[in-house]
């Protein structure tokens, strides 16, 4: 049997994993057992959706009025994901505040 050192790198993100830091598991991962270091990084867009340019863009046209409903159309990102970054960068009492325009989820546009 091999030593799990010896191992090549898996499948992303599906690396091989061990409780001590080590010479090849350099990439800390977390789960609700604790921590263990991994010889993959977590990779892909899915951990950060929204990066700083975007974002800058959705809380724009969030405050212009756009609803979290068009701006997941226009961006492909999950309107609870817009709504949770927009509640996170926005104070309450300016969220509160601001005007949504009215879309007729009916209406087709044009």
């Amino acid at each position: 049997m091999t030593k799990l050192e010896d191992l090549p790198p898996s499948a992303r993100n599906k690396g091989n994993t061990s409780p001590v830091k080590t010479k090849n598991h350099i990439y800390m991962r977390k789960n609700r057992w604790g921590i263990v270091w991994s010889d993959t990084p977590v990779s892909g867009k899915r951990r950060n959706l929204i990066d700083k340019k975007l974002g800058e863009k959705i809380i724009y046209e969030f405050i212009n009025g756009y609803s979290s409903l068009q701006l997941e159309k226009k961006y492909k990102i999950d309107n609870d994901t817009i709504l949770k970054f927009v509640k996170k960068k926005i104070s309450k009492d300016k969220f509160d505040t601001i005007e949504k325009k009215i879309v007729n989820q009916y209406k087709k546009n044009k």
